[in-house]
């Protein structure tokens, strides 16, 4: 996905769309410490949602410290 007027890839899109599409479960370390576990529905430029147990979740970008795709058992 390449942004109006730039170069360059937008990787956090690119990434966040890959996980999305492969429907792969992913653990979500936000800045305050909790964590989150499920599988990413959408995005958009600031958020985007996480299925966790059945509950879509909105999740601001900025209070992310890291997203990591967790292993299929």
């Amino acid at each position: 996905m390449m942004i109006m007027g730039t170069d360059k890839p937008n990787i956090q899109d690119n990434y966040l769309n890959e996980l999305r599409k492969m429907q792969m479960p992913v653990r979500v370390l936000l800045i305050s410490g909790k964590e989150l576990q499920g599988v990413i529905t959408g995005f958009d430029t600031f958020t985007f949602t996480v299925e966790v147990k059945d509950v879509e979740v909105l999740v601001y970008k900025s209070a992310v410290a890291a997203i990591a795709p967790e292993a299929r058992g």
